[in-house]
């Protein structure tokens, strides 16, 4: 009888091992998934965070900003009216940076407009006054001169790199009324190169 007892705790005891045994490993697999998972995802974010073209992010709207990763300026033509340079809201939201010229009395000012990626109008003088360039783009999120490829952040218009830095397309005033966007006559006519 005694040696039946001696008999089940023994099997009890190697039962109670193998249990133990089991569940050691399975948190073991489980800790070493949790670990792969974290160097596979840290490998992928520091590859990917200097390349934007392997991810997409979207703007505050919800449309992805990185779908058309250089925006050449279209050339638009614009009304005047009552003192005002009118831009078409619905060509800007398609377009996403245009340029088109003013001219009064012989005198021919270039102007730009374009979306944020937070979705916000910028209107300005579409010139890089340093290099005289005229023309811009929108690519990998900031503005640059196509003629010497200075680069501007885009919501600020603080230099980034290059050698007219100093010299962002100058931002002028706009509001937005009746699906146009309105700049001042005044404002382009009294505008004057800082270089």
């Amino acid at each position: 009888m005694e040696n039946s007892s001696f008999s089940d705790k023994k099997k009890k005891v190697l039962e109670e091992k193998k249990k133990a045994s089991f569940s050691g490993w399975f948190v073991l697999l489980i800790v070493l998934a949790v670990l792969l998972g974290g160097v596979a995802y840290w490998l992928v974010q520091g590859e990917s965070s200097g390349r934007p073209e392997l991810f997409s992010k979207t703007n505050a709207r919800g449309e992805r900003d990185d779908a058309k990763p250089t925006l050449q300026m279209t050339d638009i033509q614009v009304r005047v009216e009552n003192g005002h340079i009118l831009i078409p809201v619905d060509v800007l939201k398609e377009k996403k940076i245009v340029r088109f010229e003013y001219e009064s009395n012989g005198v021919k000012v270039p102007l730009y407009a374009y979306l944020t990626l937070a979705g916000r109008v910028v209107t300005g003088i579409s010139m890089c006054e340093p290099c005289k360039s005229t023309r811009f783009r929108i690519q990998d999120r900031k503005l640059v001169c196509n003629a010497c490829d200075t680069e501007w952040h885009l919501e600020t218009h603080k230099g980034i790199k290059g050698g007219c830095m100093n010299y962002p397309p100058e931002i002028i005033p706009h509001r937005v009324e009746n699906d146009s966007i309105m700049i001042e006559e005044k404002v382009v006519l009294e505008w004057k190169p800082r270089v």
